[in-house]
């Protein structure tokens, strides 16, 4: 099954996916109601950023680990249906993560309920590369976003950060 991107990235989105695909952008900070597309598209992004880039796995996170299952983790396999990759991808819940079979390269899914979790994460090969916050304001602050990226980020020659969160319904 052949999937064109414009059937299944928004209109809104195409400025941004041009640019990334140039390499002229490092980091996606978007926010927007719900139902605004952000995480559809950030799902969509991600899977084409592994495809583009064969030595890099990624890692989603979400402040709140309880949530992973009915939110990012079923985001990343619509993603994946969507573009019609479903039959080179195995999902499984436990680890949560989905791997793209003719490469071996993973998603990793976590809650960052505890940061600290993550300063092992591995991969038997290659890099993380593409990082995905979302839910981005429940954060603690930069601090906290730092040694995340720390952790992640080690090394490799590609990086991408996606940071996603729903505008406030009033000023703080």
């Amino acid at each position: 099954m052949r999937v064109r991107i414009r059937d299944v990235v928004a209109p809104v989105f195409w400025p941004v996916h041009r640019a990334i695909a140039r390499g002229t952008v490092q980091e996606l900070v978007a926010k927007g109601g719900r139902g605004s597309g952000k995480s559809s598209y950030i799902s969509i992004e991600l899977v084409l950023q592994l495809l583009r880039h064969p030595a890099c796995h990624a890692v989603v996170l979400r402040k709140i680990g309880g949530t992973l299952r009915t939110s990012v983790y079923a985001q990343i396999q619509w993603a994946i249906g969507a573009l019609g990759l479903a039959k080179q991808f195995r999902c499984t819940v436990s680890p949560m993560e989905c791997t793209y079979l003719p490469t071996g390269q993973k998603i990793l899914i976590f809650g960052t309920d505890d940061p600290g979790k993550l300063k092992s994460i591995a991969v038997p090969f290659g890099y993380f590369g593409v990082m995905h916050f979302e839910e981005f304001d429940q954060y603690d602050g930069p601090e906290e976003i730092r040694n995340v990226e720390q952790s992640v980020f080690r090394g490799g020659p590609f990086s991408f950060s996606f940071k996603t969160f729903n505008s406030p319904a009033m000023a703080r």
